[in-house]
């Protein structure tokens, strides 16, 4: 079995110390009196009860670690490099004792009811990191053995999951009265404020797009290694730098679990995100599978195209119903959606697990190579051309003009196949053909282009030169979208 690390210390004694040589490996510590580790009379195994502590000199570098020996602890001494560099090695392992050594705290950054998140400094560094602090008192309130069998499967969950999509286990500590996990410090808020907090109505495709790729990846990634999240949600999902949405990160892996064959479904996760097989199921014959976790990645998904909760409603019995009967209104953002996106939306809220996309298929979906429309963009010039100022305005026809002019607006939500000749033309007679030709009109704007052919046919002054200089006016704010998209691609 190959070292990964090896290092001499000594175990101090009244009459004579002895030297100890100590090897790391992937599973177990040994320590041994003889070089070639014959004989080894300490083998430490990297179990739960596993821990080692430490001591520090007064000039506060290492000078021990000890090791809980038939209920003692046996010190062992060595230089500060050697011990920086064990307690590197053992990082994440085994739980380490004596957190205040190495870290300050004086913020919380959240609380819940049986645990809370600090924020933590290294004394040696000027590195921070979140430290989830898990109350002993809470775990062993309850008479079973579930809180902290839950709470080790997530540490041995953490301990496996290496992407740098998910949130870095880094150190776990035990004291007399809480466990410590060390992870990755995320400056940034949560996808849930990102969205909520955005000054536009509608966030950029391109960063749309990327971000439901970096969540897809992620659980394709614990689908390879057989773990099912089952609380994907835009709460569980940080920015690590403020504001930049390509540095997203998983976190709270409180429910996740390894899939297994005789995994049961049971309901948990949080209302309004929870594949509505985990709800409808009789739990006797339905097991836990990654499509729910692809199921809460729709429901995202669905709020970064809208900025809108997908099951609205006044209480949380209310919420789960909704979210339970999984009937999803489609139609009404046919015409304001990119087609491909609205495919994938539909694949990953199909409330059939069966056939509910895998996140491989989603990552496969032309959604992720086509050429993103900037609809907003093109909506504008085209209200300008004919008028009108998009579904508000159709609406304020029905609800005021004649019966005639009510045909009319009905004529431009529906787009007929004079529409894509319009656009042919249109590229023809661009002042910038190769630029225009690059850029896809989509659907919207080609029934705009319908209420400008039933305006000229009344005598309109618009004409077809108008919504040529509209264009270009407008072309250049196109191109620079397309080109922050490029550079984003980089």
């Amino acid at each position: 079995m190959q070292a990964i690390y090896q290092m001499s210390c000594i175990r101090k004694h009244i009459l004579k110390s002895k030297t100890y040589y100590l090897e790391v490996h992937d599973n177990q510590m040994i320590l041994s009196e003889h070089k070639n580790m014959q004989n080894a009379k300490y083998v430490v195994q990297y179990i739960w009860e596993t821990r080692v502590m430490w001591k520090t000199s007064e000039n506060e570098e290492l000078c021990a670690f000890g090791i809980y020996y038939n209920n003692r602890i046996k010190w062992f001494d060595s230089d500060h490099n050697s011990l920086n560099l064990l307690k590197i090695y053992l990082s994440a392992r085994v739980f380490f004792g004596n957190i205040s050594i190495f870290y300050d705290s004086n913020q919380i950054l959240g609380q819940g009811a049986s645990s809370k998140v600090c924020l933590v400094k290294c004394k040696k560094s000027i590195s921070h990191y979140a430290a989830k602090c898990i109350s002993k008192k809470y775990l062993l309130q309850n008479k079973s053995d579930d809180r902290i069998n839950r709470l080790r499967q997530e540490i041995q969950i953490l301990q496996r999951i290496d992407h740098p999509s998910f949130v870095k286990l880094y150190e776990i500590y035990q004291g007399e009265n809480s466990y410590y996990i060390v992870t990755d410090y995320l400056e940034g808020h949560t996808l849930y404020n990102y969205i909520k907090n955005y000054p536009e109505d509608q966030l950029p495709q391109y960063q749309i797009r990327e971000a439901i790729k970096i969540i897809l990846t992620a659980l394709n990634y614990l689908d390879s290694i057989n773990i099912i999240h089952r609380d994907i949600k835009l709460e569980n999902i940080l920015l690590q730098k403020p504001n930049d949405i390509t540095s997203l990160k998983i976190i709270d892996f409180g429910l996740a679990i390894y899939q297994q064959p005789l995994q049961k479904l049971c309901v948990c996760g949080t209302p309004g995100y929870i594949a509505p097989e985990i709800l409808k199921s009789n739990h006797d014959t339905d097991y836990f599978t990654q499509k729910c976790d692809i199921f809460s990645a729709g429901v995202i998904f669905y709020k970064l195209l809208t900025k809108k909760t997908l099951f609205r409603a006044e209480n949380t019995l209310e919420i789960m119903e909704k979210n339970k009967q999984c009937q999803i209104n489609f139609q009404e953002f046919e015409f304001k959606l990119q087609k491909e996106s609205l495919s994938l939306l539909k694949a990953m809220l199909n409330p059939n697990p069966k056939t509910r996309y895998s996140a491989q298929q989603c990552l496969d979906h032309p959604y992720f190579n086509c050429k993103l429309e900037n609809i907003n963009i093109l909506q504008e010039i085209l209200d300008k051309a004919t008028g009108f100022s998009g579904i508000t305005q159709i609406n304020y026809q029905k609800d005021t003009l004649s019966i005639g002019q009510e045909c009319q607006a009905a004529q431009i939500k529906r787009c007929n196949p004079t529409s894509y000749k319009i656009r042919i033309e249109q590229r023809k007679q661009t002042k910038s053909p190769r630029k225009y030709a690059d850029f896809q009109f989509y659907y919207p704007s080609f029934c705009q282009m319908n209420s400008f052919e039933s305006l000229s046919s009344k005598g309109s002054s618009y004409n077809i030169s108008n919504i040529d200089n509209l264009i270009n006016d407008k072309l250049d704010s196109v191109i620079e979208e397309e080109e922050k998209q490029q550079i984003y691609k980089k």
